[in-house]
């Protein structure tokens, strides 16, 4: 089956090029509703090779995010998100410094 360019007719017959009728209409997953927060245990920075630190340098405070789940997991320092919409489950034994206030949140 050939691959449909952007600037075809849209094969639905629409009679609108197919980038401004379908490709257009694909669904983004919704942030998760969260429901239930847990806040996280602040520890002393870990020494170098003991654990798994992720430092998060992007836009915002969180680091994880996912659709699976209603929770959220906070600094528990300054309680900025850090995990958004991802099981429990899913994620364990790592740390994560926060963004925000620079420490480090057992996970």
């Amino acid at each position: 089956m050939a691959k449909i360019q952007p600037d075809e007719l849209c094969p639905c017959g629409s009679g609108l090029l197919f980038k401004d009728c379908h490709k257009l209409r694909i669904k983004q997953p919704q942030k998760p509703n969260i429901t239930t927060r847990s806040t996280l245990t602040v520890i002393p920075e870990p020494d170098p090779n003991t654990r798994s630190v992720f430092i998060y340098d992007g836009e915002g405070t969180t680091v994880f995010q996912g659709y699976d789940s209603n929770l959220e997991l906070i600094c528990g320092n300054c309680s900025s998100p850090l995990v958004l919409g991802i099981n429990r489950n899913q994620i364990s034994n790592i740390v994560i410094r926060c963004k925000q206030c620079g420490k480090f949140n057992e996970v």
